[in-house]
């Protein structure tokens, strides 16, 4: 029996499924289609080291996510009721016999 599936392997003309190529091939077919959806011929080169933000800065945005985060804690819970219609619309038809 072994000796007759080394035989059948052997006249086999299926190809083995690399399956880590086909991921490799379909990140650069998905690449590629973004890549012209945004009009660019290549990738953008990797940005310059960011700079240290000054103190300004970051003393401004602390202190702009601290009052939206009080806000958000004096703001009373949404009520789920609120999702939905708070209107019926009523839309009278005729009998198909009229």
């Amino acid at each position: 029996l072994l000796a007759v599936l080394g035989c059948v392997r052997a006249l086999s003309t299926c190809r083995t499924l690399d399956l880590e190529a086909a991921r490799l091939k379909r990140i650069e077919a998905v690449r590629g289609q973004i890549l012209s959806k945004l009009r660019l011929p290549a990738p953008p080169p990797d940005p310059a080291p960011a700079r240290p933000l000054p103190e300004e800065v970051r003393a401004l945005y602390n202190s702009t996510r601290e009052l939206l985060r009080q806000r958000a804690l004096l703001r009373p819970p949404e009520d789920p009721e609120d999702y939905y219609a708070k209107e019926l619309l009523r839309f009278p038809m005729e009998t198909p016999g009229d």
